[in-house]
């Protein structure tokens, strides 16, 4: 579970590898979501694929022990990509603790955890199988990014059928995703 803290500003960072766009014409956003609201902070994408995204400090916003989804978006060209997306749960990165052991000394301990984001996006063989399966179906249909937008409505039937007798989760549903876009720009 990924960690957020009110009182502090943080830095996301992430490694994102890109196909058949360029990364600094792409840019990156974290959405963190809660049952009452949406937060949205932009980011940017370098050269060599490091994204870092400044996250404001979220006094007033969120309160402690708030839970919610956080995603990493990513905008190639014209193409949005979900390729992460985990929990998460806000704290306080200085908290107090105070045990009075009499009523002359006090112990005061103070903590601060520290969390480090690796983005990694590892596709299982299942997953594979899908995008592979998806594509040869849309090969077939003569479906590819070229003609995708006037297509749509056979892209959408296949996917359909597809997904009925092939059900998916939502954490493979993105990676799938990914997949076959990935898939499609390299058959031009």
């Amino acid at each position: 579970m990924y960690k957020l803290y009110t009182d502090k500003q943080e830095l996301f960072e992430c490694d994102i590898q890109l196909e058949g766009a360029s990364l600094t014409d792409s840019k990156a956003r974290l959405v963190i979501e809660t049952e009452d609201l949406a937060l949205l902070f932009k980011g940017n994408i370098d050269s060599k694929g490091k994204c870092q995204i400044p996250v404001k400090r979220l006094k007033g916003l969120l309160g402690e022990n708030v839970k919610g989804t956080i995603k990493l978006e990513v905008i190639a060209e014209d193409t949005y990509f979900t390729p992460w997306e985990s929990d998460f749960e806000v704290e306080a990165s200085k908290k107090v603790q105070v045990e009075v052991k009499s009523q002359t000394k006090e112990v005061i301990k103070e903590s601060k955890p520290s969390v480090k984001v690796k983005n990694v996006n590892e596709v299982t063989n299942k997953e594979k199988d899908h995008v592979l399966n998806i594509l040869k179906l849309l090969i077939k249909e003569d479906i590819n990014l070229s003609n995708v937008s006037f297509r749509k409505n056979k892209l959408n039937h296949i996917v359909a059928t597809y997904l009925e007798k092939h059900p998916i989760n939502e954490v493979q549903k993105d990676k799938i995703v990914n997949g076959v876009i990935s898939g499609l720009s390299k058959l031009k």
